[in-house]
């Protein structure tokens, strides 16, 4: 048979021509066949190669699963696919979303590893993949080991391959390009909020958990106006989880919250206590941030090498040297060198608190690591640097270790020198420039290229808010005045105030502004405006107390909650794309009075009882805020559990404690949330301010008008009086108010100054200066020159003249200064001292905003935006202090007023629904909610049943009332806590006790001594009192009955003989063995006399003799002698004709019988004294036998 052979050299394939003018080396069509391309002889022909299998099933059972996507991996000789069996709607489908919804539960998401012949394997799976069958993956590339894909749904993604699992990655977070934003700055405030059981005035506070507080600690109590942070009450010393002493006691102190704060910026110059007085254990250098202002921030490295963005900066770390005050002598050397050398940086120590994205334990890159941190480096930046430095970097083990359970990783910045720099590319790098979403994908070398991508969202035109200036807030909440103390508002600028939304992978809006506002809003001392503001100087009238002044703030007001197109959906068709966390329906109430029935959170576990006004209670696979994360997800809801009308919510964290808070009434509203993975996450304030550095110039006094004169030099002019000042210019004051020397004469000798001055101390006498309030109007200083060209030479002034100006003799700079307003002393009594003009600031160039470190999630401030109420929220400032067991039938709180979320008085209110019950829950019905004329209250007592005793639950009250503001708002269960104050007790009706008189021999009651609790019923008086001796009461001779009263003598020995000063304690709300917290105790001296009960002298002698026996105890001494007491009756030692008796009771006692008696039983061996009764009338014989003595 005919063989044919053909070779196919140009290996090329042709289906244009007919089968038979095909030329020779081309081919119709081919399968599963190459080409040989060898040197061998057989090269053109053709070679089988092996074939694809078709797998038509990965045996994964789910109906309308889809592969949108393939790609071949031949470094790994697999193929990549992607599988969804979700599709989008029809309006979706032909229209197609800007942003994509998310899938719903129950689609299936999937990209598996396909190998042969080893079979599939899952590398990633769920919903958070957000596939859609109508949005196939139209990019796939792979780069070493990691997989970049895009679909034009979602943002673009990536995924490592040898570490996916089907468990490494879980969330978006996790595969998206675009990484994890930090938008949290470093915290550098330490704060602990504990309660107290002291209800009194005391220095020393009963606090059971002293965990966090340390020596040097401010002490507030929000809501007691004797324990205010401009009170100035600090830790001095801490009993461990006993007590905390303070450095002096409140007016009062109330038994609830404290809170300690302090900052954590501290050096041995700024801080109580600093490193416990010892600097030699403290490692950092003292020195190296004196002459730098600094501020720290922070950054993340990824499980792929990526780095975060930095997080937002601290404000600078500065707390000056003598925290800024002048102390004795520093004026006189201020003036004199023209510069504050205790203006340096006191901080020497700066513990950060570093906020993790999730506890420490749950965001290292493993498989349940939820945003795969390697480690963290710690970045400095000097104020005049461009560098970003790092002076650390933290591996995820040393906080998995230290802080496993916490979200907050702490360091301590020791003034160590930073260890590198960072690349310009990065300092400079505020924002990842991976698209929102892209439809093409390509490498080039090691790197991505998008095209055909959406690069930014849609901001909102404006938002709905004010910006006002004033004082540092020290309300609840507001902590800047304690963790910057230092830092202040610049007075005298503009300041124009914006927000900027930030997605959770760093992609941000423009800067948003405020709508115009037309008129201002006046609300406290702060004056709102639109966006942009002026902060004047303050004036005599606005500065208030210095002592209690904390610096000034920028404030902004938000009217509106910050919204981006539907509130209820992700917006499709528009660029705006809604919000990370979207609020589900109107929330739910959780307000309760019953304490029982209020909300509370253990684990992954929230319990809370149903308000009445909002129902919309968290479903399941929502979302709640999270105390350690940005939201927990929603896994298990139960009704009527553990009671009835209770919900038990379970997360996948713990809830945020935010959810504990009770508002009052209807308007404490909380929120459950769906979450859009590329909606606005969280939010920046920032600040345009261009007028900028500027200086202090340091004068030895202004002289208003002119030097006296002598002699006949020419005169000064004739200002008027008020309108012209001259200052000596000394130093570097030369060059803070320089000479024009542009455009001037060859000969000329004066010079002005084009820079504006605005004084802001003056000198007021010679020896005294104070602060002066500039206006909005400079001074200008219209001639400079030497004081011998200012006709100011030291042998033509007066005497006052030589004195007024420093310096005078050495020919310095005079600087006359056209006025605004009249300042300095005249030449009569002026002196040099201190005073102190402002140099008007430079203009920046560079029209920026620049960023602040008030950040925050949106749904955080939207949730405070609605809940927002105008009408009344709480009461005004009171106390219980008068409110006493023996206060007068009257009222003891005056003048209390309902108040609004700004705390201002509500002055048109109506009050309904009022109770009255004690913390046993009883109800009481002698306490009264008394209107008065006009909006105030007044609490009064109705009798005066009341008594401090040892059960608080009986002598606590809660007041409860529904406030109405007139033209607004109803605040249900509005409470007044009070509670009842003790009164010293009186013992004896506060006269001294009487002495007491008593004999030795006598035992049992001396007395009843009475006593008074401070209760005005004379019922209530007697209850509880506990009677003690506490001193003079040796051996226990007496006793008191701790219940009556009555003072006992317990010994009839002669040894009581003597006066006894006893002190009589009594104390009040004593029972069951205790004395209450807060009981109060008088004590009082009695007196008792306790005289010799003994009639006669007692002395020691025999038991009776014979006159042979007595005999015969002569020279060998008398064995009984001594044995037995006898009483003369008659004198102190044996005589004749005594009486002798045999007991101490007188005639009451026995005669002592006839015999002989030996005595003086210390005389010796042989030598017997002797006396004899010749009967039983008891008496010494008188006879020469009466007294005698032998040897």
């Amino acid at each position: 048979m005919a063989e044919i052979k053909n070779s196919f050299l140009k290996s090329k394939m042709n289906k244009d021509l007919d089968d038979r003018l095909i030329p020779n080396g081309e081919y119709r069509d081919a399968q599963n066949i190459s080409v040989g391309k060898s040197e061998a002889d057989d090269i053109g022909a053709l070679e089988t190669v092996l074939g694809n299998i078709e797998a038509t099933d990965l045996d994964l059972n789910i109906a309308n699963l889809e592969i949108i996507g393939a790609h071949v991996v031949e470094s790994r000789n697999s193929i990549i696919l992607f599988l969804t069996d979700y599709d989008d709607d029809p309006l979706v489908n032909t229209q197609g979303p800007v942003f994509a919804p998310l899938t719903g539960a129950g689609s299936h998401h999937y990209i598996y590893e396909f190998s042969p012949p080893t079979g599939k394997t899952a590398l990633v799976s769920g919903n958070f993949l957000n596939f859609s069958k109508s949005f196939p993956i139209t990019g796939i590339s792979v780069i070493e080991d990691l997989l970049f894909f895009t679909d034009n749904r979602n943002q673009p993604r990536k995924i490592n391959l040898n570490l996916a699992n089907n468990s490494y990655y879980f969330n978006e977070s996790s595969i998206s390009v675009a990484k994890y934003n930090p938008y949290q700055p470093i915290n550098v405030l330490n704060k602990v909020t504990t309660p107290t059981t002291t209800n009194s005035s005391t220095a020393t506070l009963a606090i059971a958990n002293t965990t966090g507080i340390y020596k040097g600690m401010l002490a507030v109590q929000y809501g007691n106006a004797a324990m205010q942070p401009q009170d100035y009450l600090y830790v001095t010393a801490v009993n461990t989880n006993t007590s905390v002493v303070l450095n002096a006691a409140p007016a009062t102190v109330n038994a609830t919250d404290v809170t300690f704060l302090a900052t954590t910026m501290t050096g041995e110059n700024i801080t109580f206590d600093f490193n416990s007085g010892s600097a030699d254990e403290w490692p950092g250098d003292p020195d190296y941030l004196e002459d730098k202002f600094v501020r720290f921030s922070y950054r993340f490295q990824f499980d792929d090498g990526e780095y975060s963005l930095m997080a937002p900066f601290t404000q600078i770390a500065f707390i000056p040297k003598q925290k800024g005050y002048f102390f004795s002598g520093n004026e006189n050397d201020a003036y004199r060198s023209t510069i504050v050398e205790f203006m340096e940086n006191g901080v020497q120590n700066v513990e950060l608190h570093i906020p993790l994205p999730d506890i420490g334990s749950k965001v290292i890159d493993n498989n349940s690591g939820t945003y795969k941190i390697q480690n963290l480096q710690i970045l400095y930046k000097e104020s005049d640097g461009r560098a970003v430095k790092v002076l650390d970097t933290i591996q995820a083990s040393e906080w998995t270790s230290d802080y496993p359970n916490s979200n907050i990783y702490t360091y301590q910045y020791q003034s160590r020198k930073p260890f590198r720099t960072l690349p310009e590319n990065q300092t400079i790098r505020v924002y990842d420039k991976v698209p929102v979403k892209a439809l093409a994908q390509e490498t080039a070398g090691n790197r991505i290229i998008y095209g055909n991508f959406k690069n930014k969202y849609t901001p909102p035109a404006t938002l709905d808010y004010l910006v006002g200036t004033g004082d540092k807030s020290q309300q609840e909440g507001f902590d800047n005045w304690a963790e910057y103390p230092s830092h202040s508002l610049k007075q005298n600028r503009n300041y124009q105030v914006g927000f900027v939304l930030i997605d959770k992978f760093g992609r941000q809006s423009d800067v948003v502004l405020s709508s115009v506002r037309l008129l201002n809003l006046k609300a406290g001392n702060t004056e709102f405006g639109g966006d942009t503001m002026f902060h004047a100087y303050n004036t005599s009238s606005n500065q208030g107390t210095i002592r209690d002044w904390f610096g000034d703030t920028l404030k902004v007001k938000i009217d509106s909650i910050i919204s981006s197109g539907s509130a209820s959906s992700t917006p499709l068709y528009s660029g705006e794309p809604g919000l990370y966390a979207r609020q589900q329906g109107n929330g739910y109430n959780s307000y309760n009075g019953t304490p029982a029935d209020q909300p509370s959170i253990s684990g992954n576990t929230y319990i809370f009882k149903i308000g009445a006004t909002y129902t919309d209670i968290p479903g399941i696979n929502t979302y709640l805020e999270g105390e350690y994360t940005d939201y927990v997800k929603v896994t298990n809801v139960q009704n009527n559990t553990p009671s009835a009308g209770k919900y038990t919510i379970t997360t996948d964290g713990q809830v945020s404690s935010t959810y504990l808070q009770q508002g009052t009434g209807p308007t404490d509203v909380k929120y459950s949330y769906l979450i859009n993975p590329v909606g606005w996450y969280s939010y920046k304030i920032v600040v345009k301010q261009q007028e900028q550095d500027y200086y202090n110039v340091y004068l030895p006094g202004i002289l208003k008008g002119y030097p006296d004169q002598t002699g006949t030099p020419p005169a000064f002019p004739t200002d008027p009086s008020g309108s012209t000042a001259n200052i000596v210019l000394i130093n570097d004051n030369i060059n803070k108010v320089p000479r024009d020397l542009s455009e001037v004469g060859p000969e000329q000798k004066q010079f002005r100054s084009s820079v504006q001055l605005y004084a802001r101390v003056e000198n007021d006498s010679g020896t005294t200066n104070e602060q002066f309030y500039p206006g909005i109007l400079s001074d200008t200083a219209i001639s400079i020159s030497t004081a011998s060209d200012s006709n100011m030479t030291y042998s033509d002034l007066g005497t006052n003249g030589r004195l007024n100006l420093y310096q005078i003799d050495t020919n310095p700079l005079i600087a006359r200064i056209d006025t605004t307003a009249a300042i300095g002393v005249t030449t009569a009594t002026m002196r040099p001292i201190l005073a102190v003009y402002e140099t008007e600031p430079q203009e920046s160039l560079l029209d920026i905003f620049w960023e602040t470190s008030t950040v925050g999630l949106i749904s955080e401030l939207n949730d405070a935006i609605l809940s927002d109420f105008d009408g009344p929220v709480g009461w005004s400032s009171y106390n219980s202090n008068s409110f006493t067991e023996s206060s007068a039938v009257t009222s003891f709180i005056t003048g209390l007023s309902p108040v609004d979320a700004a705390g201002a008085n509500i002055t048109a209110s109506t009050i309904s629904n009022v109770s009255y019950v004690n913390d046993a829950g009883q109800a009481v019905s002698n306490l009264e909610l008394e209107r008065v004329a006009g909006p105030p209250v007044n609490v009064k007592k109705l009798d005066d049943n009341f008594v401090f005793n040892n059960d608080p639950d009986i002598r606590n009250f809660t007041i409860t009332a529904d406030v109405t503001k007139t033209g607004g708002g109803t605040a249900s269960g509005l409470t007044i806590d009070i509670s009842l104050q003790n009164t010293q007790p009186i013992i004896n009706g506060g006269v001294a006790l009487s002495s007491i008189s008593t004999q030795s021999a006598n035992t049992g009651t001396l007395a009843t001594i009475t006593g008074t609790n401070g209760a005005s019923d004379a019922t209530l008086r007697t209850q509880q009192l506990k009677w003690s001796i506490t001193a003079g009461n040796n051996n226990n001779y007496f006793s008191i009955n701790e219940t009556t009263g009555v003072l006992s003598k317990d010994s009839n020995s002669a040894a009581t003989v003597g006066t006894h000063t006893l002190t009589i304690k009594l104390e009040d709300a004593y029972n069951n063995g205790s004395v209450a917290t807060g009981s109060l105790n008088q004590t009082a001296t009695q007196q008792i006399v306790v005289a010799s009960s003994v009639i006669g002298t007692a002395f020691a002698s025999s038991p009776s003799r014979t006159a042979p026996q007595i005999l015969g105890y002569c020279g060998s001494g008398d064995p009984g002698c001594g044995s037995v007491t006898y009483y003369n009756q008659t004198s102190g030692t044996p005589t004749p004709g005594d009486e002798i008796r045999t007991g101490p009771n007188g005639t009451n006692s026995p005669l002592l019988g006839a015999g002989y008696y030996s005595y003086n039983c210390s005389g010796g061996t042989g030598t017997l004294n002797y006396f004899f009764i010749d009967n039983n009338q008891g008496k010494i014989s008188t006879g020469g036998s009466g007294i005698n003595q032998c040897s």
